[in-house]
């Protein structure tokens, strides 16, 4: 009968997102949910190329996108900021408003330069160690608590300018300029091959304040079922732009899922990524693609207004076709892959 396929059919589906909703919700039970207001970031953003080409400048601190408070860094910020006509910052103590082009979707896939990253001193959190024993900065003299502000004289504010100053830098002796215990103080040092001190340095949320909302077990429902739902709209949302030339450049198969996960195992990260590539699943296998469940649902659809079952050949062939395109868009996303670990 058409209402039990129908109930199959939609299985599939409910239960892949019902299993996002659910480990949504046991994540931030068990975790919470920890964030870094933007605000809270005194030294502002730095921001990739494609943006400073736009009106940014590094140190803005965003504040609102269009009339949207912006509370903290992450895709839907970005998202916000993408989809917005302007977008407020706080530049020297002055809020500045900043247009945003309507095509500043396309700019950030076709110039692969990603939109900012938080700003903040390099300060030694601790030495590392090489194969061949101490560190670069452990035989130079530097100490845990030491803040970098230039490399050979080269002032050096914020961590990736330390890093774009270093990789010009490889295997060389370089002047460090540092501040230990509020005294500027100055060392050489000779960084390795990649142009690397050797050093774990401080993060952005060890520097400045974050916020921590906990979640009782009935809580965290509610919580987990709005993160899911806000999580499909987004990723919904953003599906109009795989129909560019940009978009469908930027599509990924395995590679792109194995990169979605940290190098060093992380239990909160695995079961973030976990019920997201679920979500995906469920909307995927959603779309009306003869193949998938959603196509199914869609034949289903034109055979109950027919009062009558499509011939069978016919369905044959459109599964063949369809899946023929599936086998082609795996191919192509595959090549994709290949050619990102090619770059």
């Amino acid at each position: 009968p058409a209402g039990q396929r129908l109930m199959i059919m939609v299985a599939g589906v409910l239960f892949n997102f019902l299993l996002a909703l659910f480990i949504y919700s046991m994540v931030l039970f068990t975790w919470g949910d920890t964030f870094l207001p933007l605000k809270n970031v005194k030294a502002g953003m730095d921001y990739s190329e494609t943006f400073h080409n736009v009106g940014f400048q590094d140190g803005d601190i965003l504040l609102k996108a269009d009339d949207t408070e912006l509370e903290r860094f992450g895709e839907d910020c970005f998202r916000r900021v993408l989809n917005a006509q302007t977008v407020t910052v706080l530049r020297g103590g002055v809020e500045t408003v900043i247009p945003i082009p309507e095509d500043m979707a396309q700019r950030v896939m076709r110039d692969k330069k990603g939109f900012a990253s938080y700003r903040f001193p390099m300060v030694v959190r601790e030495l590392g160690k090489t194969e061949s024993g101490e560190s670069p900065a452990a035989v130079a003299g530097l100490q845990p608590g030491d803040s970098i502000v230039s490399i050979n004289g080269i002032v050096t504010p914020s961590f990736y300018e330390v890093g774009e100053v270093l990789a010009q830098n490889k295997d060389k002796d370089v002047l460090v300029g540092f501040y230990r215990a509020g005294i500027p103080q100055t060392l050489t040092l000779h960084t390795d091959t990649a142009g690397k001190m050797g050093i774990y340095s401080v993060s952005p949320f060890d520097m400045y304040q974050t916020v921590t909302r906990k979640y009782g077990f009935f809580e965290s429902f509610p919580a987990g079922v709005m993160l899911g739902v806000n999580t499909l709209k987004g990723y919904v949302s953003d599906m109009k732009y795989v129909f560019t030339k940009e978009g469908a450049s930027s599509l990924g198969g395995f590679g792109t899922i194995g990169s979605l996960f940290p190098a060093e195992w992380d239990w909160h990260s695995f079961w973030m990524k976990t019920a997201f590539l679920s979500i995906i699943l469920a909307f995927m296998n959603i779309l009306p693609i003869p193949a998938l469940d959603g196509g199914q649902l869609v034949i289903l659809g034109i055979e109950g207004l027919m009062g009558r079952s499509l011939a069978r050949g016919l369905k044959e062939k459109l599964g063949a076709v369809s899946m023929a395109l599936l086998l082609l868009l795996a191919v192509y996303v595959t090549m994709n892959d290949i050619g990102r670990l090619g770059g």
